[in-house]
């Protein structure tokens, strides 16, 4: 590497563009012009649609599962539209009914292991995306959602 002149900020600002310039990867906006699964995105500055063969897709971005667990020490706070004023309950001797008035855990431990979320927030039409452009713009990374303020 050749000596690079000047005072030390000079320096460092030539160092800068010298190494780290990555003209192999650059950052564009897009829009998303049709959702998955035959997803679609015009890059701002490009004429021409790319197609789900052309893009990779950050997992964030898709309907996916992961698994999870949950706890808590302090309140819990549990509702269910499917908890009724009164149920139905079957013993080993017969059948009764049970009442609820409330229902509700001020002072409980609530624990959920290896319980399954789901993530349904796909990328739809009209979202604004940031995408980076990868092997000479062939293809591109959608990376996350563009939100402006």
């Amino acid at each position: 590497m050749e000596r690079i002149e000047g005072s030390g900020a000079s320096q460092l600002v030539q160092l800068i563009r010298k190494i780290g310039y990555n003209s192999e990867i650059t950052f564009e906006l897009a829009t998303v012009t049709a959702k998955p699964p035959d997803l679609k995105i015009k890059v701002d500055h490009m004429n021409v649609e790319l197609e789900k063969d052309d893009l990779i897709v950050a997992q964030s971005l898709t309907k996916y599962t992961r698994k999870a667990n949950l706890s808590t020490e302090n309140k819990a706070e549990i509702s269910s539209s499917s908890i009724s004023q009164s149920s139905t309950l079957t013993l080993s001797q017969g059948t009764g009914s049970i009442k609820f008035l409330s229902f509700g855990m001020d002072s409980a431990k609530f624990v959920a292991k290896e319980i399954e979320l789901e993530f349904i927030d796909e990328l739809k039409e009209g979202d604004r995306v940031i995408v980076a452009g990868i092997q000479q713009g062939q293809t591109y990374i959608i990376l996350d959602r563009a939100v402006m303020y």
